[in-house]
């Protein structure tokens, strides 16, 4: 077995150490990824001691990195030079994902609340994406993890355009993505003011209506109220009749009872008058 000692992790030859026993993990032993990251990054923030299993090299960290310094040689080594298109997929998806979210929502198929886990989705891809940039490094290593440890390597900082020309088309998407949710906003807000005004105009016409209805309703309580009237003024008319009808024949009555005994009167009168003559005619005789 074959062991080396090593510093720390941050020097060349424990960079080119951890490249190998990522491959190592990843692609010889076919180790899950997830699982095979984290256990990177705790030998990397502990300064644990690790073996390549393909090739029996052993390797004893000298001093641990710690946390921060750790974190950042992982994400160097290990994210940023194996994950970064990964990660740029990711956000690409999510913008995808919430484009169909926002267009679904748009067209009435899906709520307000599935709109928003959507941007929720998006804004952790972009979070994660922020997180590969800032530990990208500015100067990349070309790393030969064929050759032996001990071996002397001349390291390049030159920054390839390849890099350059990504990092502005995400920054471009991002941007892109940007007016786009700006746009959306302004259309939704657009969209509630429509809503909430065609909402107080179908109030107001439910109060007309109201309005109609109870209108109706008294006119027709106004036309029972003109017939019964109707009836009334009918029916005292009817009365008047009568009682009219009633004086005339009282007042028949009356003068019939009147003249009958003027007559009755005027009869017995001329009796009288006849017996007084006929007795004095006697007498004469």
């Amino acid at each position: 077995m074959n062991e080396q000692s090593i510093t720390n992790l941050v020097a060349f030859t424990g960079r080119v150490a951890l490249q190998k026993y990522w491959l190592d993990l990843t692609i010889e032993q076919r180790n899950p990824v997830l699982p095979s990251l984290f256990h990177i990054w705790r030998i990397v923030v502990r300064g644990s001691e690790f073996t390549i299993s393909s090739s029996g090299e052993t390797f004893r960290i000298g001093h641990p990195l710690g946390i921060r310094l750790g974190t950042r040689v992982f994400m160097e080594e290990i994210i940023v030079r194996h994950y970064f298109n990964n990660v740029q997929a990711l956000v690409y998806l999510g913008a995808v994902l919430l484009l169909i979210f926002l267009a679904l929502r748009f067209a009435g198929l899906l709520s307000e609340n599935i709109a928003l886990i959507g941007i929720g989705i998006e804004a952790l891809m972009l979070l994660l994406l922020f997180i590969v940039l800032f530990y990208a490094p500015d100067d990349d290593l070309n790393l030969d993890i064929d050759q032996p440890i001990d071996v002397a390597h001349q390291t390049t900082t030159a920054t390839t355009s390849e890099d350059i020309s990504i990092i502005r088309e995400v920054l471009d998407e991002l941007e892109d993505i940007g007016g786009t949710y700006a746009t959306l906003g302004a259309r939704l807000e657009e969209i509630a003011r429509g809503e909430q005004k065609s909402l107080q105009e179908l109030k107001d016409r439910v109060e007309q209506i109201q309005g109609l209805e109870q209108l109706k309703q008294h006119s027709e309580k106004l036309e029972r109220t003109n017939e019964l009237l109707n009836r009334l003024v009918s029916s005292i008319g009817t009365m008047n009749d009568r009682i009219e009808l009633l004086i005339g024949k009282e007042l028949e009555y009356h003068v019939r009872k009147e003249i009958e005994r003027h007559i009755a009167t005027s009869a017995s009168d001329g009796i009288s008058l006849a017996d007084r003559k006929s007795q004095q005619s006697v007498e004469e005789q």
